[in-house]
């Protein structure tokens, strides 16, 4: 894939190009892109349609409260449904064109946008004034895409899972909820080390807007963390101290909502340092039910570009808790689909 082969110091396109060039987003109309378009899509390996001819690409700008944002759709005949997918904080969805193929080759359209402040939607990057944000452009993007292929299905990385968790909690079951089943790769309900990053905050929110970004060992994949680290242009090399007060309210906010009655599927590294995901195991335990959670005892936290083994593992549970759902039990390729043995942890609602 794209970080597995050399880059040069300068990608052949430019992000304010590659805006500038994208028209309004229309799910019925396969996108003709412009050179630096397509150029964008090769660096990431979003051109998909390559190993997919029956693919269709589409790739718009929709405007969601407030923002522009840049989204990508994949469709292809007769598909099984559309899967969701909610990209962590610093990522975008460049970043996620192995998850991509993987729901492609299961049968799945997929629909992906880059959240406010990453990637090639608007916003100052890396930076949000409330997770309310986050809801807002996901009600205004359901909203313009009803006509997708059903049944949908969604998974979340890190704050993408957030995302899912906060729509879930607010719409379930009030609200007829449209996703399926949803899949969430190392969650975010609090990070690691919150009580002393809450102390920092409060330190440091009179006199910094930001301070400089530390590149995580986050996954065991060196080249995806040297691709990150020199050769992705879209990544943020800044923490803004907006987006840490935005999480301090909206923890407490997930901590006390409602548990409803959804079930959802956890997977997890045990080397995770990123989210205090035993905490985060409990909370999601105590909302919904009911929960299946795999664990990963070699797993960091970027799960969607893990290691190949370790991706491989992450990708099947994600594919078989889809399939599953339309009682289709085969991951839809040959590679087989590990059992749960000792590693795999089903719970009706009960905490640990």
């Amino acid at each position: 894939m794209y970080w597995k082969t050399d880059h040069p110091e300068s990608p052949d396109w430019e992000r304010d190009s590659v805006i500038a060039d994208l028209t309004p987003f229309q799910p019925g109309e396969p996108t003709a892109l412009t050179g630096e378009a397509a150029a964008y899509c090769h660096y990431y390996g979003l051109d998909l349609w390559v190993e997919h001819p029956q693919v269709d690409y589409h790739l718009g700008t929709m405007p969601a409260a407030g923002h522009s944002v840049a989204v990508h759709y994949f469709h292809q005949p007769s598909p099984r449904g559309t899967v969701f997918v909610f990209h962590g904080y610093f990522d975008h969805i460049g970043l996620y064109s192995q998850l991509i193929d993987r729901c492609l080759e299961a049968g799945f359209d997929v629909l992906a946008y880059d959240q406010p402040g990453h990637g090639l939607s608007s916003g100052t990057p890396a930076a949000i004034t409330s997770f309310t944000e986050y809801q807002a452009v996901l009600a205004d993007v359901l909203v313009r895409v009803r006509m997708l292929p059903a049944p949908w299905y969604a998974v979340g990385q890190s704050t993408g899972g957030g995302i899912l968790i906060d729509y879930l909690l607010a719409h379930v079951p009030y609200d007829s909820h449209c996703f399926r089943r949803v899949v969430l790769l190392a969650p975010l309900v609090r990070p690691m080390g919150w009580i002393g990053a809450k102390a920092l905050h409060t330190v440091v929110k009179p006199f910094l807007s930001r301070w400089r970004r530390v590149f995580a060992e986050n996954s065991n994949d060196s080249r995806f963390l040297r691709f990150l680290r020199d050769h992705d242009p879209l990544q943020a090399r800044a923490v803004h101290v907006d987006w840490v007060t935005a999480l301090r309210r909206w923890v407490p906010h997930i901590e006390s909502a409602r548990p409803v009655p959804f079930p959802v599927t956890v997977i997890q590294g045990e080397k995770d340092l990123t989210v205090d995901w035993h905490h985060n195991l409990r909370i999601i335990r105590n909302k919904f039910e009911p929960v299946v959670v795999r664990r990963l005892p070699d797993g960091r936290h970027h799960l969607a570009n893990e290691a190949p083994d370790l991706q491989a593992t992450v990708f099947n549970v994600m594919i078989r808790t889809f399939l599953d759902d339309a009682g289709r039990g085969d991951a839809g390729t040959s590679e087989s689909v590990s059992e749960p043995s000792d590693q795999m942890d089903r719970t009706e609602g009960e905490v640990s």
